[in-house]
Order: C-alpha cells, then structure tokens, then sequence
C-alpha cells in the first residue's frame, strides 16, 4: 500500500541525465574525431532549426537529420549516427536513479519523467536495463505535441500523470524556466542543481 501522495516528476536531461550538452559527459565530446562535425555547428544548424519541429512530433528525426547529415558530407549513415548518438547520450545519475528506486520501494510512490524529447530517443531509452521498471511513464514533448517551458505542456502532463491536484506533483528541473512554467500550473517545482536536493525530499517524503 502507497505510504505517500507525492507524485515524483523528473526533468531528464540535466536530472537523470548527465550527457546533455554542458553537462559533466557531454555526449557530443567525440563528435568531431570520429564524424568530423563540429558540436556549435550540430547545435546552431540542427537542434536550434529543425530539431524545433522534431521535438514537439512535427517531423520525424530521421527525416530531419537525414538531409542535415548530407548537408555536412555524411551520406547514408542517419541511422549508424543516431545509434552513436544515443549510446553516448545515456550517462546516468545512477545514485539519483537508486534513491528514487528506494523511494519507490518504501512509499509505494509513482514517478515520472517530463523531458522536452522525440519518439526515437524515448524508444532507445525505454529499452535500456538501467532506467527499467523505474519510472511510470516517459512523458514527453513530441508525445504531447508542444514543449517546455510552455504551459501547455504542464497541463497536458498532468493530464497523462491522471492527478487532479497540480500540488500533488514533486518536480525537479534544471531550467528555471521550466520551473516557473510549472509552479504557474500550480505543481510544486523546484530548480535542480544536485542530487542531494532529491535525496533530501524523498527522504522526508512518506
């Protein structure tokens, strides 16, 4: 029987994950050596043009990253580099993943991960042994047509969460933004910066 009544809501990542551009294992840190791509150029030309659509379910990534890919001289291998892309963009927080799992064990509690994301990437994650049968659901921009820190986000969120009371939702995230968008929504937010954040919630929690 459930202990608690927090529903735990985790960003990915910059939360769970720490291969996220700026992060302590950027996942694009051999990107030039083994692809020849420069990481500024990957980020101003592909995530901030049509990655846009990608992530909120308006273009699939691989017809998005296909021509972009070619653009660059790489031809025929879209495949081969999103596979290097998500293998090197799963470093994990493992000792935030096994607080929330003993959370989980003690209260009973659920959890999810609200993470601005695509169908791809969320099908290569869902898969993955170390993140299994921890959380309850991936909820996510490209599922949900629309992307954080927008408010529609949140409310749609919640209403894949299925809980009426925003106050019931714990969430954590490492863009203030973010934060704010949610606490608007009448969840309680907090802005990440370390583990012990969540440790200490989930701690006092149940």
């Amino acid at each position: 029987m459930a202990t608690t009544d927090t529903i735990l809501v985790l960003d990915f990542d910059g939360v769970i994950g720490l291969s996220h551009p700026g992060g302590p294992k950027p996942w694009s840190a051999d990107l030039a050596r083994d692809w020849k791509l420069d990481p500024a150029v990957l980020n101003a030309e592909f995530f901030g043009g049509p990655f846009v659509d990608v992530v909120r379910g308006r273009l699939d990534l691989y017809a998005a990253l296909d021509p972009w890919l070619a653009s660059q001289g790489i031809v025929g291998r879209t495949l081969e580099f999103a596979s290097w892309w998500f293998e090197r963009d799963s470093v994990f927080d493992t000792a935030l993943l096994d607080a929330v799992r003993a959370w989980r064990a003690r209260t009973g509690g659920r959890c999810y991960v609200a993470t601005n994301q695509e169908h791809h990437r969320i099908g290569y994650l869902r898969g993955l042994p170390a993140l299994e049968g921890l959380f309850d659901e991936f909820v996510y921009s490209a599922a949900l047509g629309v992307a954080k820190p927008e408010r529609v986000f949140f409310t749609n969120a919640q209403q894949r969460i299925v809980v009426s009371t925003g106050r019931r939702i714990a969430y954590f995230d490492d863009a203030a933004a973010n934060v704010d968008a949610a606490r608007a929504c009448g969840w309680r937010a907090w802005l990440y910066r370390e583990r012990r954040q969540v440790e200490a919630f989930l701690d006092a929690d149940g």
